[in-house]
């Protein structure tokens, strides 16, 4: 099949002519931006980190704005659908959930351990989003939010006496992603039997 920049398909719908673009064949160039990572750039174009690593020889996860990125053969037209609001929340928690399983492990800031704020740190950083390192940092930097107002994206801490001891993203629903110590990156219930006795509140980094 010839490389082409720009595929039409042209088909018969009760009559009348449709033109619907096709998948582009031709090698595709992007450019880093900022707040750009491999999986957000990954999923714009219907590919996957592993071939982005793959095709561009690519030893980590590790980019920078400016840097030009080849992606081969097949792919759809990219789509930005991390650019702000709903749209961007729902993908930012998407992929925290791709995180699930990696193991705890104190002061970890990688899926290979994380600790519960390196994990936080982690997940929006690949978003262009800066966070300081601690748990009790973290709340403290966002708007405090009380139960009611708490929406998926949020962060909810929890508090062992007095400080702060753990903290993870909301859900909604009830429910939290979080690296906690007995199970790593993990869902668990914020009022449930054991969190439940150690809410703290709810912070907004993301507006």
């Amino acid at each position: 099949m010839k490389k082409a920049k720009n595929l039409l398909c042209t088909i018969l719908l009760s009559g009348i002519l449709v033109t619907l673009p096709t998948a582009a064949f031709a090698d595709t160039y992007h450019t880093v931006k900022k707040g750009d990572s491999l999986w957000v750039i990954a999923k714009s174009y219907g590919t996957t980190v592993a071939e982005l690593q793959r095709q561009n020889s690519l030893k980590s996860d590790a980019i920078f704005p400016g840097q030009s990125l080849l992606i081969k053969g097949e792919v759809r037209q990219p789509v930005n659908n991390v650019s702000r609001g709903a749209g961007r929340i729902d993908t930012i928690l998407e992929y925290a959930k791709t995180l699930m399983g990696s193991p705890y492990r104190y002061g970890g800031q990688t899926p290979q351990g994380f600790d519960c704020s390196g994990y936080i740190q982690y997940v929006l950083k690949n978003f262009g989003l800066t966070t300081p390192r601690t748990a009790a940092e973290q709340f403290n930097s966002g708007k405090k939010i009380t139960p009611q107002e708490a929406r998926p994206g949020d962060l909810v801490a929890f508090k062992d006496g007095a400080s702060i001891s753990h903290s993870g993203i909301y859900l909604g629903g009830g429910k939290f992603i979080s690296s906690a110590s007995s199970k790593g990156v993990s869902i668990a219930d914020v009022y449930g039997p054991y969190w439940g006795q150690h809410f703290f509140g709810f912070s907004r980094l993301i507006d």
